[in-house]
């Protein structure tokens, strides 16, 4: 079996969505002006060809729906602990717990977890470092004194919810 074959048959629709995304991702890097129109077009056709190899059509399934809540969530949860950090860093005693804390994912290793640990890379107050070696992955975190191993499991499981995986 050769490697196209293994990655599965061309999607002719995922190829036009991914570059017409891709496009305006340029235009807006550009602000479109049209002597960037020629190469825009030209690097976005080959950034969907090549996104088309790196993830084909369907390796996974996105929920819209889902992927506006969780956006609102951490909308909300941005400005929660953003307020929390001004206030601990502005605070005489500074009450924060900084350290490390283990986290075993449900999701399983892959594209999936992957991305769930880049998304709670981005959550105020966690920073997955890496795996512990046996199969979790070690957080820093500004407070361990915080339920951390509940709300990355309720993180994870809306994450999973976003890519119509189980977690």
């Amino acid at each position: 079996m050769n490697a196209s074959a293994a990655r599965g048959p061309f999607s002719p629709v995922a190829f036009v969505v991914r570059s017409a995304v891709l496009f305006l991702f340029w235009l807006v890097l550009t602000g479109g002006d049209a002597k960037d129109m020629a190469p825009g077009v030209l690097a976005a056709l080959i950034a969907g060809w090549i996104s088309l190899g790196l993830l084909p059509a369907g390796a996974l399934a996105f929920s819209p729906l889902a992927a506006a809540s969780l956006f609102v969530r951490f909308l909300w949860q941005s400005v929660v602990a953003g307020t929390w950090v001004a206030w601990c860093a502005l605070h005489p005693r500074m009450p924060i717990s900084p350290g490390i804390i283990e986290y075993s994912p449900r999701l399983d290793k892959g594209l999936a977890r992957d991305a769930f640990l880049t998304w709670s890379s981005l959550l105020p107050g966690t920073l997955p470092s890496g795996p512990d070696g046996s199969g979790g992955i070690v957080v820093h975190c500004l407070d361990t004194r915080a339920p951390l191993q509940e709300q990355m499991a309720s993180e994870e499981k809306r994450f999973a919810g976003l890519l119509r995986v189980a977690a």
